[in-house]
């Protein structure tokens, strides 16, 4: 009788520390790593534009300028959306991370559920271009879902912050 009330009481203290194991939570990231190809890694600089550009059409001098600019402009929207997010990101951890109330790393992962979930939206609705336009369209998707996740964790925050804290 002894050893069976042992193997019980052990039994419930597995299950106790494990229920405070879950409650702890790891801290989440204060970097967003969103998992998509080239995060991070967009080179908006004047001479990748023009190697792409060149790379891919036989245009002359006058064209292939215009294209690395068009190349150039679409990669600095998706590098300042980068940029965007990831410093409303901090904000919104920052925020965040004070209420224990709150699913932070679930919330974390929703969001990256639902930035790819916006790229599959968006590239499922493109043919994905020619020449130049592969990589203005593949940008241009990108930032516009940059942009919404951007909005969301801002309006969260702002809700947040806003409310009566309890």
């Amino acid at each position: 009788m002894a050893r069976l009330r042992n193997v019980a009481l052990a039994a419930f203290l597995c299950i106790a520390i494990a229920d405070v194991a879950r409650g702890e939570e790891a801290p989440v990231s204060q970097q967003l790593a969103l998992g998509y190809d080239n995060e991070g890694k967009i080179d908006d600089s004047p001479q990748a534009c023009l190697a792409l550009v060149r790379e891919i059409t036989e245009w002359d001098k006058a064209q292939t300028e215009r294209g690395a600019k068009d190349v150039c402009a679409a990669r600095k929207r998706h590098v300042d959306a980068y940029k965007a997010l990831q410093a409303t990101y901090k904000d919104f951890v920052k925020t965040f991370s004070v209420d224990r109330r709150l699913n932070l790393p679930g919330s974390v992962a929703a969001f990256k559920t639902l930035f790819k979930a916006c790229l599959d939206q968006k590239f499922g609705l493109t043919t994905g271009g020619h020449n130049i336009m592969i990589d203005i369209i593949n940008n241009d998707i990108t930032t516009a879902c940059l942009v919404l996740g951007n909005n969301l964790l801002k309006d969260e925050t702002a809700r947040y912050n806003a409310s009566p804290k309890r």
